[in-house]
This record gives C-alpha cells, structure tokens and sequence, in this order.
C-alpha cells in the first residue's frame, strides 16, 4: 500500500458544510481547523486528537508548535493552490 500523505482535507459537506478539517496522518494522529479569531485574524488549532499529542511530544510545547506551524504552511499553501486552480477554470 502506498505512504498516506501527511496531511490530507477531509470534510462533511452534508452534516457539516461550514468546515474543513486537516487530518495529520502521522503520530501523533489528529484533526485541526482553521479557528476564526475574526475575519481577518486567525489560527490552525487541534479540535480531535486520535493520539494524546502532549504526550507523544513529552509535553514539550515547542515540537508541538513546530508541527503546527507546518500544516499551517502546508493548509495555506493547499488555499492558495484552489484559488489558482479556479482562476485556471474562469480564464477557459
């Protein structure tokens, strides 16, 4: 079987159309989501974990943080991948 990506989308678009949701396929294992402060300021924070991420990082906030930090990097990228695909979709 081929390696899972470490991070994937996943979503609900019928019980649950107002979020998307980044699932970090590695251990530790979780989903996170953007989490609106307002509408121009906000963050990626864990909202489900599958492993206990504090334990798996000893309980060392800065490892958490650093992987946080990439899959923000990583959910910001994938955004401005969709927008530059629907540009691509509008000019055809």
């Amino acid at each position: 079987m081929a390696k899972l990506p470490k991070f994937m989308i996943a979503d609900d678009p019928v019980t649950d159309p107002d979020n998307e949701y980044i699932f970090h396929t590695e251990q530790p294992r979780f989903f996170a989501k953007r989490v609106d402060e307002d509408e121009e300021n906000g963050h990626i924070d864990i909202v489900e974990e599958l492993d206990n991420v504090d334990e798996f990082f000893k309980n060392d906030p800065a490892k958490k943080e650093a992987l946080l930090d990439e899959l923000e990097e990583w959910y910001y990228s994938y955004l401005e991948w969709l927008e530059e695909d629907e540009f691509e979709e509008d000019e055809e």
